[in-house]
């Protein structure tokens, strides 16, 4: 008798949890991406904002903004891609990566965001 034959026939076997989360490893990848691209885009559109009203700039305190806006994102997205990686490696990683889409917003801020891009 064959494994197969011990399990109806629209019903797949279990796959270990580990084969899941892997499976779910581009994904995970993926919301990090969008997340760090949502991030770069707000971070970019805000220090644009900014030098509108600072003048002219040296090319030191142009680099001081660049160095301040850039350590902020990543301390900000340091504990969301810790917990994201984390569940690649569990079995919570759709969990992780629904609460993360959630919560940013992230397919409608990228659509709103690109939109923005086309009529500049």
């Amino acid at each position: 008798m064959h494994p197969s034959d011990h399990y109806p026939a629209n019903q797949q076997p279990m796959r270990p949890e580990s084969t899941l989360a892997l499976d779910r490893e581009p994904e995970v990848e993926a919301t990090i991406a969008s997340l760090k691209q949502y991030f770069e885009a707000v971070r970019q559109h805000e220090v644009k904002r900014v030098r509108g009203r600072l003048g002219q700039l040296s090319s030191t305190q142009e680099t001081a903004i660049e160095s301040l806006t850039h350590s902020i994102i990543d301390q900000i997205l340091g504990p969301p891609l810790t917990v994201l990686k984390t569940a690649s490696e569990e079995s919570e990683s759709l969990l992780a990566i629904e609460t993360v889409h959630r919560i940013f917003s992230l397919e409608r801020q990228l659509l709103l965001h690109d939109e923005g891009r086309k009529e500049q």
